[in-house]
């Protein structure tokens, strides 16, 4: 009995170094690298060949370095102040980062590091990491932001240039204005001599406000085609909307169609990019208001926008009109390419959905009872209004 269980414990011792070897091995052999480090300077005690391949360094050369002296300027004290989580609360963990190659350029790395500790008093001993190449998968993610960045602009480009006529009307306005403001003092010039300061004050304060109000069109038209980076902050959706409606008049008025805010005037905040949330409003108004187009001499249709709350956490933003309504498969209409337009490009509301989704969001399309349909866009409120909400 005594000799079997001396036969299977030398089995056993057997077996381990064997498992040891061949895993030993395979860390030879890896194109991963896998290494170890000191736990508070984090210097190299051990790399596998692998660290050739990824960095340029030879196993003997990279021995006795420390992580931070390779890691990007940019990184490196992020990774500091983050190291006790890390290391003390979780164990294992993974992050991207750049490293500096022998030869000076900076390389992608996504590393797996596992702290190990002694066995009896839990003291962290060392960190083992195995660390892999993704500078291929980052570049391309980069390039695909890119390009998502652009198509974004492009969609803007084409939502103004389907505004043209619209906007060219509403700019004729203060216009047209200002000059008749102007041919009036020249023709009282004309016929006295002289005007007194109150009788031109008015007139001239006429021609300000309307310059202005040309001006304000003229910068949202801007501020709306630049190209810029997306910045989150603290949005009044209210008032966003009154401004999109606003700016929408013009189109619904030559389109026979009747616009309104019915959201409450006031409600809780959500942090996102100013222009892309009007992007995407502008889009879904102006497909409202197309929907609805009839003549003249027709009674005008309605497109309107309400909007309500979620257990305090979310809040929806719906586009309703009294349009012909929604044919076929909704979700289909979020294709790209596919579109129910003669002339459309059918990105509007797949790019509209996907700056949703980047926001934390959804948006949903809804066939009404009869006539109409429905768009809801559903967005997380900011932090600071959902804790309002629940004091």
């Amino acid at each position: 009995m005594e000799a079997s269980r001396a036969q299977q414990g030398q089995s056993a011792l057997t077996d381990d170094a064997e498992r040891n070897r061949l895993l030993a091995e395979m860390a030879e052999q890896s194109t991963d690298m896998i290494s170890r480090h000191t736990p508070q300077e984090w210097r190299f005690i051990y790399a596998s060949p692998a660290v050739t391949h990824l960095l340029g360094y030879s196993v003997d050369e990279i021995i006795g370095m420390s992580a931070y002296e390779l890691y990007h300027p940019d990184e490196v004290e992020d990774f500091k102040r983050r190291r006790p989580s890390v290391f003390y609360e979780k164990g294992f963990y993974t992050h991207t980062y750049r490293f500096r190659c022998k030869d000076g350029h900076y390389t992608w790395l996504e590393s797996t590091s596992r702290s190990i500790r002694d066995a009896q008093s839990g003291e962290l001993k060392e960190i083992l990491v195995v660390s892999r190449d993704v500078s291929r998968r980052i570049e391309a993610e980069a390039r695909m932001l890119q390009y998502q960045k652009e198509l974004n602009r492009a969609s803007r480009l084409v939502v103004m240039g389907e505004m043209a006529s619209g906007l060219a009307h509403e700019l004729n306005q203060p216009l047209t204005a200002i000059v008749n403001y102007a041919r009036g003092i020249e023709r009282r010039l004309e016929a006295k001599q002289s005007l007194s300061l109150e009788e031109v004050t008015p007139v001239l304060q006429r021609i300000t406000s309307t310059a202005m109000r040309a001006g304000g069109i003229l910068h949202r038209m801007m501020d709306f085609a630049r190209k810029q980076e997306p910045v989150r902050e603290r949005l009044d959706l209210h008032g966003l909307i009154d401004d999109l409606l606003e700016f929408c008049a013009s189109s619904a008025a030559q389109s026979n169609v009747l616009l309104e805010n019915r959201t409450p005037a006031i409600l809780p905040q959500v942090m996102a990019d100013r222009v892309q949330l009007e992007q995407v409003f502008l889009n879904l108004i102006l497909n409202a208001i197309e929907s609805c187009q009839t003549k003249p001499e027709d009674e005008p249709l309605s497109v309107w926008i309400d909007a309500s709350l979620v257990k305090n956490e979310q809040v929806i933003i719906s586009v309703y009109d009294q349009g012909e309504g929604l044919s076929g498969d909704v979700e289909q209409l979020f294709e790209q390419f596919f579109t129910t337009k003669a002339e459309g490009l059918g990105m509007g509301l797949s790019i509209s959905r996907s700056l949703i989704e980047a926001h934390g969001g959804q948006l949903r399309g809804e066939k009404l009872p009869g006539k109409g349909s429905a768009f809801h866009v559903v967005l997380p409120l900011s932090l600071s209004s959902v804790e309002e909400l629940n004091e």
